[in-house]
């Protein structure tokens, strides 16, 4: 994992690798200078608008950026976004907590890890072989050599990496859940 990091790095300046003991992630709700909800737009795709229009009970044009009560839809992947109000994400409630924490975009729920797949042979990230970097993760999770190589990195912006070091239990189980909500 480091190797394949390190063929990376220079590319993504604002990552960092994350291996066992490292420190582990704790937000800093009232201490946070970054606020992540407020300089971040954040995509959602139609499982995620439905998702949270359930947990809410809120209608999408009320929590996604809209134009004469219609939600716009971009020509991308996930092509809805958070709606934003004085400069922040509209759900943020003023206690600077998610106001529908339970519904929240993935993106939020990844915030501030992220895992690639990079290819053992020529050491590029893989994007879009969903079953490759399937196969890889159980590979690599079950103590197997996987051809694919999931590297977990953490957003350096982040200032809440203050928590107790991941034990190896700790960072598989990191590991596991960003790849489930990164790729389903």
């Amino acid at each position: 994992m480091r190797k394949a990091w390190e063929g990376m790095a220079a590319r993504l300046p604002a990552y960092e690798l994350v291996l066992p003991g490292a420190p582990s992630f704790e937000c800093l709700i009232e201490r946070c200078p970054r606020h992540c909800c407020r300089i971040y737009n954040v995509s959602l795709g139609e499982w995620e608008v439905g998702r949270l229009a359930r947990e809410s009970g809120l209608s999408p044009s009320r929590f996604l950026e809209s134009e004469d009560g219609v939600p716009l839809a971009l020509p991308l992947a996930q092509p809805y976004t958070l709606r934003r109000e004085a400069g922040q994400c509209a759900l943020l409630a003023p206690d600077m907590r998610c106001g529908q924490y339970h519904g929240r975009p993935n993106a939020c729920r990844l915030y501030p890890h992220f895992v690639l797949f990079v290819d053992g042979e020529t050491g590029r990230p893989v994007h879009g072989d969903l079953a490759g970097m399937d196969d890889a993760a159980r590979a690599f999770l079950g103590g197997a050599e996987p051809t694919l190589t999931p590297v977990l990195l953490r957003h350096l912006d982040c200032p809440g990496f203050g928590g107790p070091p991941l034990g190896e239990a700790g960072w598989l189980a990191l590991l596991r859940e960003t790849c489930q909500l990164q790729y389903g």
